[in-house]
């Protein structure tokens, strides 16, 4: 897609087009994205379990949706990076390599964060029984 000067006249229309895209993006990463398919979702029900066994406050809960926004929008980014790195040479590279590694490992230390949050606020809520 080539830059394109916004056409005051046509905002609107490029509002709309924006959303598009992003909806298109959203699309492709629930239906490609195995870890947004599958470990996502099973630590979204994995950490509503146990906040309603542990009995998590509202807030709570509001920290844990949105650490899994975070964490979604990351590995939206790390897929992109995998995918232009994948366009640029399909021979082995250390450098992509690399930058792979690196995009994958903040996917990982945001699902640490969740984790540390679910068994966080479980052991404070346990400790005030």
């Amino acid at each position: 897609m080539k830059f394109e000067k916004p056409d005051k006249k046509g905002v609107f229309t490029q509002i709309f087009r924006n959303i598009s895209d992003s909806g298109h993006g959203l699309s492709i990463m629930f239906k490609e994205s195995g870890t947004v398919k599958r470990l996502i979702p099973i630590e979204f029900v994995g950490g509503l379990l146990i906040g309603l066994a542990g009995r998590f406050i509202p807030l709570e809960f509001l920290i844990l949706f949105a650490v899994l926004v975070i964490l979604f929008t990351v590995e939206t980014l790390n897929t992109a990076i995998e995918e232009v790195n994948d366009l640029v040479t399909l021979e082995v590279n250390e450098h992509v390599k690399r930058s792979k590694d690196m995009a994958s490992g903040a996917v990982g230390v945001w699902h640490l964060v969740y984790v540390v949050c679910v068994f966080s606020f479980l052991f404070c809520s346990m400790s005030l029984l």
